[in-house]
């Protein structure tokens, strides 16, 4: 079995590789991770830089890497949201602070957009009967359209993305059926290299 380890923007990325449901379903695959294998960077803005300038970045970003390879961590994902700061992946990936045997994983736009994909999961956090959001990718603000339609369906909003994060988990969210929805395609791109990761 596979030990992997994760360098993640932020608490709401944090949150979710650290929760139970989703170790458990990278145990499913054949991939180990536990919660002292997950680093938060806590910004995005300390992996990646506008013009990919890693001058400040590396000694801060390579420690962080090394630290989790001294934990057991044979692969590494670094995990952010693209935000709308680039034009394509590879523009962005290459403005992140990385080693060549790392795997960047990009959320278009944001992670949100995962929960957007997986409609079993919304339809139950909303305690709604919903339909399926043809292209979760292609809201700016992901976390907007989740708002809105807790407000149509709930008549209340969503105070913090953490908090959000953490209702999504203990309503059953599932990378492996975001990456099922036909237009999530970043999700399907983290499942099918977890995947191959386990299969190496």
């Amino acid at each position: 079995m596979v030990t992997v380890g994760f360098l993640v923007e932020g608490h709401s990325e944090a949150i979710l590789i650290k929760s139970e449901s989703f170790l458990l379903y990278l145990k499913s695959l054949g991939v180990r991770c536990e919660p002292d294998l997950v680093t938060n960077a806590i910004g995005k803005f300390n992996l990646y830089h506008p013009s990919g300038d890693f001058t400040k970045l590396r000694e801060r970003v390579f420690g962080w890497l090394q630290s989790l390879e001294d934990k057991g961590a044979q692969k590494i994902f670094i995990l952010l949201d693209m935000d709308n700061d680039d034009g394509s992946y590879c523009v962005f990936k290459s403005k992140v602070c990385k080693r060549p045997m790392d795997i960047i994983i990009v959320a278009k736009q944001e992670l949100e957009a995962w929960y957007l994909a997986d409609t079993p999961t919304l339809a139950k956090f909303l305690d709604a009967e919903i339909e399926e959001v043809k292209n979760p990718e292609t809201f700016q603000k992901p976390l907007e359209e989740i708002i809105r339609q807790n407000i149509i369906h709930n008549k209340r909003g969503i105070s913090d993305k953490k908090i959000l994060t953490r209702n999504m988990i203990q309503s059953g969210f599932s990378l492996a059926a975001a990456a099922l929805h036909p237009n999530c395609p970043s999700a399907k791109y983290f499942n099918n290299k977890l995947i191959e990761i386990a299969n190496s």
